[in-house]
Protein backbone atom coordinates (compact mmCIF):
# COMPACT_ATOMS: atom_id res chain seq x y z
CA UNK A 1 0.00 0.00 0.00
CA UNK A 2 1.61 3.60 -1.11
CA UNK A 3 1.90 5.84 1.58
CA UNK A 4 -0.40 8.18 0.28
CA UNK A 5 -3.17 5.39 0.23
CA UNK A 6 -2.23 4.51 4.05
CA UNK A 7 -2.33 7.82 5.10
CA UNK A 8 -5.77 7.91 3.48
CA UNK A 9 -7.20 4.97 5.71
CA UNK A 10 -5.44 5.86 8.77
CA UNK A 11 -5.71 9.47 8.86
CA UNK A 12 -6.58 10.91 12.50
CA UNK A 13 -9.63 12.91 10.73
CA UNK A 14 -9.01 15.88 13.15
CA UNK A 15 -12.04 18.25 12.99
CA UNK A 16 -11.73 19.69 9.78
CA UNK A 17 -13.94 22.96 9.09
CA UNK A 18 -14.94 23.46 5.65
CA UNK A 19 -14.11 27.18 5.40
CA UNK A 20 -17.85 28.83 5.00
CA UNK A 21 -18.37 31.59 1.54
CA UNK A 22 -16.98 34.86 2.08
CA UNK A 23 -19.67 37.17 2.55
CA UNK A 24 -17.50 40.52 1.39
CA UNK A 25 -16.93 39.18 -2.52
CA UNK A 26 -18.01 41.81 -4.81
CA UNK A 27 -21.37 40.48 -6.46
CA UNK A 28 -20.26 42.15 -9.85
CA UNK A 29 -17.20 40.33 -9.66
CA UNK A 30 -18.74 36.86 -8.79
CA UNK A 31 -21.24 37.34 -11.38
CA UNK A 32 -18.65 37.68 -14.11
CA UNK A 33 -16.51 34.79 -13.07
CA UNK A 34 -19.55 33.13 -13.13
CA UNK A 35 -20.91 34.25 -16.37
CA UNK A 36 -17.66 34.02 -18.11
CA UNK A 37 -17.35 30.30 -16.61
CA UNK A 38 -20.72 29.36 -18.48
CA UNK A 39 -19.44 30.31 -21.17
CA UNK A 40 -16.48 28.94 -21.67
CA UNK A 41 -18.26 25.61 -20.67
CA UNK A 42 -17.24 22.92 -23.27
CA UNK A 43 -20.51 20.96 -22.86
CA UNK A 44 -22.43 24.10 -23.53
CA UNK A 45 -20.12 24.67 -26.66
CA UNK A 46 -20.74 21.31 -28.04
CA UNK A 47 -24.22 21.69 -28.04
CA UNK A 48 -24.56 24.69 -29.81
CA UNK A 49 -21.78 23.80 -32.34
CA UNK A 50 -22.76 20.36 -33.01
CA UNK A 51 -25.86 18.89 -31.53
CA UNK A 52 -28.45 21.91 -31.63
CA UNK A 53 -28.37 21.99 -35.67
CA UNK A 54 -29.52 18.95 -35.66
CA UNK A 55 -32.74 19.46 -33.87
CA UNK A 56 -33.56 23.06 -35.34
CA UNK A 57 -33.14 23.56 -38.93
CA UNK A 58 -31.21 26.61 -38.88
CA UNK A 59 -31.98 27.73 -42.38
CA UNK A 60 -35.79 28.95 -41.49
CA UNK A 61 -34.68 29.85 -38.11
CA UNK A 62 -36.36 33.39 -37.89
CA UNK A 63 -35.58 36.56 -35.91
CA UNK A 64 -38.78 35.50 -33.81
CA UNK A 65 -37.42 32.22 -33.01
CA UNK A 66 -34.10 33.26 -32.84
CA UNK A 67 -35.21 35.40 -29.41
CA UNK A 68 -37.30 32.00 -28.27
CA UNK A 69 -34.44 29.93 -28.00
CA UNK A 70 -32.51 32.45 -26.34
CA UNK A 71 -35.19 33.22 -23.10
CA UNK A 72 -35.76 29.28 -23.30
CA UNK A 73 -32.13 28.77 -22.63
CA UNK A 74 -31.72 32.26 -20.18
CA UNK A 75 -34.52 30.21 -18.37
CA UNK A 76 -33.07 26.65 -18.49
CA UNK A 77 -29.42 26.97 -18.08
CA UNK A 78 -29.81 29.38 -14.97
CA UNK A 79 -32.19 27.04 -13.43
CA UNK A 80 -30.45 23.68 -13.94
CA UNK A 81 -27.40 25.47 -12.31
CA UNK A 82 -29.15 26.72 -9.99
CA UNK A 83 -30.05 23.20 -8.85
CA UNK A 84 -26.38 21.89 -8.89
CA UNK A 85 -25.42 24.56 -6.61
CA UNK A 86 -28.38 23.65 -4.10
CA UNK A 87 -27.28 20.22 -4.55
CA UNK A 88 -23.74 21.32 -3.74
CA UNK A 89 -24.10 23.26 -0.87
CA UNK A 90 -26.24 19.98 0.96
CA UNK A 91 -23.48 17.92 -0.43
CA UNK A 92 -21.11 20.50 1.36
CA UNK A 93 -23.45 20.55 4.85
CA UNK A 94 -23.55 16.21 4.52
CA UNK A 95 -19.43 16.20 4.06
CA UNK A 96 -18.44 18.48 6.61
CA UNK A 97 -18.74 15.97 9.73
CA UNK A 98 -16.05 14.06 10.75
CA UNK A 99 -17.65 10.99 10.44
CA UNK A 100 -18.22 11.69 6.62
CA UNK A 101 -14.91 12.77 5.95
CA UNK A 102 -13.47 9.65 7.48
CA UNK A 103 -15.70 7.50 5.27
CA UNK A 104 -14.67 9.95 1.68
CA UNK A 105 -10.98 9.39 3.16
CA UNK A 106 -11.47 5.52 3.17
CA UNK A 107 -13.22 5.29 0.24
CA UNK A 108 -10.62 7.06 -1.68
CA UNK A 109 -7.58 5.14 -0.06
CA UNK A 110 -9.36 1.86 -1.07
CA UNK A 111 -9.94 3.39 -4.51
CA UNK A 112 -6.51 3.72 -4.96
CA UNK A 113 -5.47 0.69 -3.59
CA UNK A 114 -7.96 -0.73 -5.60
CA UNK A 115 -6.32 0.98 -8.45
CA UNK A 116 -2.77 0.05 -8.10
CA UNK A 117 -3.47 -3.66 -7.82
CA UNK A 118 -5.01 -3.52 -11.05
CA UNK A 119 -1.82 -1.92 -12.29
CA UNK A 120 0.26 -4.32 -10.33
CA UNK A 121 -1.62 -7.72 -11.75
CA UNK A 122 -1.18 -6.24 -15.17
Amino acid sequence: MSSTTSARWRDGFAARSLEAPRQDENALRLFLGSLSLTLGNPKVIVFFLALLPSFIDLASLTPARFALLAALYAVILPSVLLAYALAAGQARALFASVRAQRALNRGAGAMMAGVAAAVAVR
